[in-house]
């Protein structure tokens, strides 16, 4: 797969790395504009800051023992900031003295930033401030692409358009800085979106920060008019090859799409408290959205002044705000949150009492169409270009499609079927759709005899994974098929195929004696296997199996000692993850048969259509208890650490007659890979070139296989018939 090589995608990159104090001067309330979307909703031509005040300012930041980066931003803002051009080349003035006479390391290290709505940029006073800080000063004119677009919502107060007072302004602009410019979309506008986009970058202007307005102004499909805007961006962006000519525009960025995970609980996306902004009188607030002039509902929420200073009890409420406290339940889960953006200031002035803990979501919809499209953009990117996105993590979700009746095993359910007769394309080209409209990733399950190795290409928009059989692979890859999980047994281990890091590996319980050497074959030219033991059951060879595992361990430890880390799942994931992993299925893992019906996983399939939960036009439309498929819906795996059990609840049903409750011997299985695992971590702890891998993961010892006896043992135990014997 090539390298990422792609602008359109990216981030906009911050000064400094983003490592830089920010100071935001609200130098006055006025504006020369009525931006229809703007959220300074009180402006006032009174209000404007005084000298006196930005050098108070000034001085209070040189002098204050606060926490400072290494690097500062002045940033000034209104209103339009350039109303008061003059008062600006007189506070940066005084910085630049202040911090010399001072010998601060700001002096060195600081930056101008001003963001204009670019009506009065040709001023005289405009221009000698550009001028006298030129290399230090950024700034940039907000225009909102086409003049029809732009004249909807940038007017005048007497409800004129801005478009034509600025238009001659933007060539003097672009010869002075970077083409850098804030675009911004509300309902009425969104269909003019593609087209707006093109024309900011045939201007000139390269980097588009675009972004929709968080207020509650959304009418119904909206959404659907935003993703069919991007994906037709995206289409004209990959046809003409722009995707890396320099081009930005951050309503497509490879950030997004995924859920939360671990310290995401921990952190917020807005940077209020972290920053500082000074009002026209000199009071001090976590961000300028707590300051009167943009707060509707709740009162101003300041800090501090310039008289006292921070008020460090107040800023606690910021410095320990977080998603989890801030968000409820359908955040907390939902599959794209991470990188869903809000903004502090708004959730206050929105919440139902004024509190910084209660999260607005008026553009839940809005984000959950613009990850469609980026999912689509860079779906398009990888399989016609082979360009892969940098930021990625796993999706939360998928989807199993067999291609053929006689798709090759996969997971514990072995599919003994023979008939190789294809399913539907209708039903594929549904089963795609309810993928990308439900953040699902699509995953093909070939044919154990006649593989689909010729893709339309109207699934190039999907990112597809195939998993197939190990001797089709080379086939596949000629095709220009990506993201190929090979399926190996014990009787092709020897078939090598260069480049593959991860692989499965199918094993029957009869072949358990030639599952190490198959292992060690396999990993000769992979990173990872994933040993699927298939059909497991009441017969599980518990002592060969051990036997099997310690002579891979010693393989792995062994490779370890040469710089090589390689993966058996069954050993190593245990060593480095920290919660539960189980077999996804009914929880963030279904089935689509050749019907097109819904189904937790193929083995419940198999056995009839009275276990279906849906289809995939309408979804999931049956009730079937989807919370027993979850961790947290059962009773002993919640109590047990053996977090890389894959916990089939198909061999949970067939056998407990519960989809929560393992049998015995699936657990057995399980903790003798765990007791294993625990030497195995032992080496790894020992090895500085892989420890980080396992920091901070500790597998206590215990005295029992079966995790029914941690919880009989927190129960109180059962007494009788059913008493609880180690087997």
């Amino acid at each position: 797969m090539a390298n990422a090589n792609y602008s359109v995608g990216k981030s906009i990159k911050l000064w400094n790395n983003g490592a830089a104090q920010s100071i935001t001067f609200i130098v006055t309330d006025d504006c020369n504009l009525r931006c229809k979307y703007c959220y300074v909703t009180h402006k006032c031509a009174d209000k404007k800051m005084s000298f006196e005040t930005g050098k108070k300012i000034v001085d209070y930041m040189l002098t204050a023992d606060i926490q400072k980066e290494e690097a500062v931003i002045l940033d000034f803002i209104g209103g339009e900031p350039l109303l008061e051009a003059e008062l600006i080349d007189k506070i940066c003035d005084y910085f630049k003295i202040r911090a010399f006479e001072l010998n601060h390391p700001w002096y060195w290290n600081y930056r101008i930033n001003i963001c204009t709505n670019g009506v009065n940029y040709a001023s005289d006073a405009v221009q000698n401030l550009i001028k006298k800080n030129y290399g230090k000063i950024s700034v940039s004119i907000s225009i909102d692409g086409t003049k029809e677009k732009h004249d909807m919502q940038r007017v005048f107060p007497d409800g004129t358009g801005s478009y034509d007072s600025i238009k001659d302004n933007i060539d003097l602009w672009l010869s002075q800085f970077p083409g850098f410019t804030k675009m911004t979309f509300a309902s009425d506008d969104l269909p003019l979106l593609k087209d707006s986009v093109l024309e900011l970058w045939n201007m000139g202007i390269t980097h588009v920060a675009s972004n929709v307005v968080f207020e509650n102004v959304w009418k119904e499909n909206d959404d659907k008019v935003l993703e069919q805007q991007l994906m037709a961006l995206a289409d004209y962006v990959i046809d003409n090859h722009l995707f890396d000519k320099g081009y930005v525009c951050t309503f497509f960025d490879e950030s997004l799409g995924f859920s939360y995970e671990g310290r995401d609980f921990y952190q917020t996306f807005c940077g209020a408290g972290k920053m500082l902004a000074f009002s026209s009188d000199g009071r001090i607030f976590p961000c300028m959205r707590y300051y009167g002039h943009s707060l509707n509902n709740h009162d101003e929420w300041a800090i501090g002044d310039l008289e006292h200073g921070i008020d460090m009890e107040k800023v606690r409420a910021f410095t320990s705000a977080a998603v989890s406290v801030q968000s409820d339940d359908e955040c907390l889960n939902c599959e794209i949150a991470w990188q869903c953006p809000f903004c502090q200031g708004f959730n206050y002035d929105s919440a139902d009492t004024p509190t910084n803990f209660q999260r607005a979501k008026y553009i839940c919809n809005m984000h959950k169409a613009r990850v469609r499209a980026n999912n689509y953009y860079f779906a398009k990117l990888k399989n016609i270009y082979g360009i892969t996105r940098e930021v990625s993590r796993a999706p939360k979700k998928s989807l199993y499609i067999p291609l053929n009746e006689d798709y090759i095993t996969y997971c514990c359910y072995d599919n003994k079927s023979v008939e190789n007769r294809r399913i539907p394309e209708e039903i594929i080209s549904e089963a795609l759709k309810y993928a990308h409209q439900n953040f699902m990733r699509p995953v093909f399950v070939h044919s154990k005899s006649v593989p689909k190795l010729d893709i339309p290409d109207e699934y190039n928009g999907y990112d597809i994974l195939h998993i197939m059989p190990a001797e089709f692979f080379e086939q596949a890859q000629e095709k220009g098929i990506k993201d190929i999980l090979p399926v190996y047994n014990v009787s092709n281990v020897d078939r090598k195929i260069d480049g593959v890091p991860n692989c499965v590996l199918n094993i029957q319980e009869n072949e358990l004696d030639k599952m190490a050497d198959a292992v060690i074959s396999l990993l000769s030219f992979s990173n990872r296997v994933n040993l699927n033991v298939v059909g497991l059951s009441r017969a599980f060879d518990e002592v060969t199996y051990t036997e099997q595992l310690v002579v891979v361990k010693d393989y792995l430890v062994e490779e370890m000692r040469k710089g090589v880390f390689k993966e058996l799942n069954v050993l190593t994931d245990i060593c480095m993850i920290h919660e539960h992993s189980n077999c996804q299925a009914g929880e963030n893992s279904f089935y689509v048969d050749f019907d097109g019906d819904l189904y937790a996983c193929p083995a419940f399939a198999s056995l009839g259509k009275e276990l279906k939960i849906g289809n995939a036009v309408e979804g999931i439309t049956r009730k079937y208890n989807s919370n027993l498929y979850k961790i947290s819906g059962s009773s002993i795996c919640r109590e047990c650490d053996a977090y890389h059990c894959q916990n089939c609840v198909f061999t949970n049903y067939t056998n407990t007659k519960e989809v929560n409750v393992s049998p015995s011997f699936q657990c057995r299985k399980s903790h003798l890979e765990r007791k294993v695992s625990i030497d195995l971590l032992k080496e790894i702890k020992k090895n500085p070139q892989f420890s980080n891998y396992v920091e901070g993961k500790e597998i206590p010892t215990l005295e029992y296989l079966d995790p029914i006896k941690s919880f009989l043992d927190k129960s109180g135990g059962i007494v009788g018939t059913y008493k609880y014997k180690e087997n």
